[in-house]
């Protein structure tokens, strides 16, 4: 993990332990250790009678969440830091007990550390899936904050990428009990921002989804991956694959490419076949006209290319097209027929589709599809871009 020292504030926003109750399944076969172990006994029994979890059991106690791991008609997963992840954060803080951690993080934020390690749901390690899950911890605008998580060979789940702010599970048995399921990790999980979210979703992904995102992100103007980066500076974020990227570019094609730009990009063949298409006898009348898919048709063009031509500012101007200011919920802006505006000043109506995804539609008519499942960090919320209707 990433030295919690860094990360106090990172903390103080933290909202809830992921709770995620197993299935319950037989365990009279020794031979398949992946069984879950049966239980009489709610979560916060086992973590009661289960030595390696007493840290966990104490923490649940201090934070006066005792009822909610207790409550017989729950149906939570609860990833239980062993004792040996307390006693890591515990060398890392420069504390002694329990009392005193909760004294240093104060009393909402201690409790929305251990919300932080619950999600709903009664799940065995191989039912968990990889991607973003809601846990029931809050950010500072009442955002449930997501758990990133990769279930290496239905057997092992890394959260949040395992390292940093991230843990990984210490066995690949689960307890299930009466009211959930508890599942033992090995380091005490903290929240994530937006950046960080981002950067661990492009270890998870096999599709590459975010790769090119977070690599614009890192050569654009420093201050994009500042604000996605700082705890304190709320944004939402639209997070696009090369395919969404390229659309995103070519609605955006004169805010973001000048003519120094095209001119370096075509030679004068190219620049003379252009013209005559688009009856046009510059370069500057050219970028009015042009889009990112007539430029891929000139030979040996790549969308590399013209990735390598933008400056920092050019993709600093990209990458403000996929960011707003503040904590965004979209499903309630779709709701409300509601309008917002990116940071790039792009304005877009917010509507739902006859299928229940949230489109964005801009004030030329190109119609933005959004991915039903957001992830919501310590510093706003991502939302993941299905396809993009250019008119």
């Amino acid at each position: 993990m990433k030295m919690l020292t860094k990360n106090l504030g990172k903390l103080l926003l933290a909202g809830g332990i992921i709770l995620m109750a197993s299935c319950s399944k037989d365990d009279d076969n020794d031979d398949n250790t992946n069984k879950p172990q049966q239980k009489d006994a709610t979560v916060k029994e086992v973590m009661e009678q289960e030595e390696k979890y007493s840290m966990m059991n104490e923490a649940v106690e201090e934070s006066n969440q005792s009822s909610f791991f207790s409550n017989s008609s729950a149906n939570i997963t609860v990833f239980a830091a062993n004792n040996d992840a307390f006693n890591a954060l515990f060398a890392e803080l420069n504390v002694t007990s329990m009392t005193e951690l909760k004294g240093q993080l104060g009393d909402e934020a201690f409790a929305e550390l251990i919300m932080y390690h619950a999600i709903n749901g009664k799940f065995d390690i191989d039912a968990i899936q990889d991607g973003y899950i809601e846990t029931y911890a809050d950010n500072d605008n009442n955002g449930k904050l997501s758990v990133l998580v990769e279930n290496d060979n239905n057997s092992r789940l890394i959260l949040n990428g395992g390292d940093e702010n991230g843990a990984s599970t210490a066995s690949s048995t689960t307890i299930s009990a009466t009211n959930g399921s508890v599942i033992e990790i090995n380091a005490v999980l903290s929240a994530q921002t937006n950046y960080e979210n981002l950067e661990e979703a492009e270890e998870v992904e096999d599709n590459g989804e975010t790769s090119l995102f977070v690599t614009l992100i890192s050569e654009a103007d420093v201050d994009i991956k500042n604000k996605l980066e700082s705890k304190t500076s709320m944004s939402t974020v639209l997070v696009a694959d090369e395919n969404e990227l390229e659309s995103m570019l070519s609605i955006n094609l004169e805010a973001i490419l000048d003519v120094d730009d095209l001119n370096n990009l075509l030679d004068a063949s190219a620049q003379s076949s252009l013209f005559t298409q688009f009856s046009v006898s510059t370069v500057a009348e050219l970028l009015t006209e042009i889009k990112i898919s007539d430029l891929l048709s000139i030979s040996g063009m790549t969308m590399a290319d013209i990735y390598a031509e933008m400056e920092a500012d050019d993709k600093a101007e990209l990458m403000s097209t996929f960011m707003f200011n503040g904590y965004l919920n979209l499903k309630d802006e779709a709701t409300n027929n509601g309008t917002i505006s990116s940071d790039a000043g792009a304005d877009f109506d917010v509507s739902t589709s006859t299928s229940g995804q949230i489109v964005l539609t801009d004030d030329d008519g190109n119609m933005i599809f959004l991915e039903e499942n957001s992830a919501h960090s310590v510093n706003g919320s991502i939302y993941t871009i299905a396809k993009v209707e250019e008119m």
